[in-house]
């Protein structure tokens, strides 16, 4: 699959820095918390285990109210050790 000019690569061995900066292109900008058309296809097309980054990171941003940076990758990454289990709780006890 031929990339477009200037596309930011999320295949299979993707840094959370590159899934971020491709989720944040867009000519308008992302708000805090904003799936914008660019972060959607970041998260469609990035590896199953970015894409659910990705996830925990937009959840973080509503949390602190600013866009995650790559120096939060620590805090996205226990953002989504804690919903990971938040929804296991809940399988749990269904």
């Amino acid at each position: 699959m031929d990339k477009e000019p200037g596309a930011i690569d999320i295949s299979d061995g993707a840094t959370f820095a590159s899934v971020l900066a491709a989720a944040n292109e867009s000519r308008t900008g992302r708000n805090p918390g904003q799936w914008t058309p660019a972060a959607s296809k970041t998260w469609r097309e990035a590896d199953p285990k970015m894409s659910r980054l990705l996830d925990a990171a937009i959840a973080l941003e509503l949390t602190l109210n600013r866009k995650v940076t790559t120096g939060d990758e620590d805090i996205v990454r226990e953002q989504r050790a804690q919903m990971d289990a938040a929804t296991a709780a809940i399988k749990a006890n269904a």
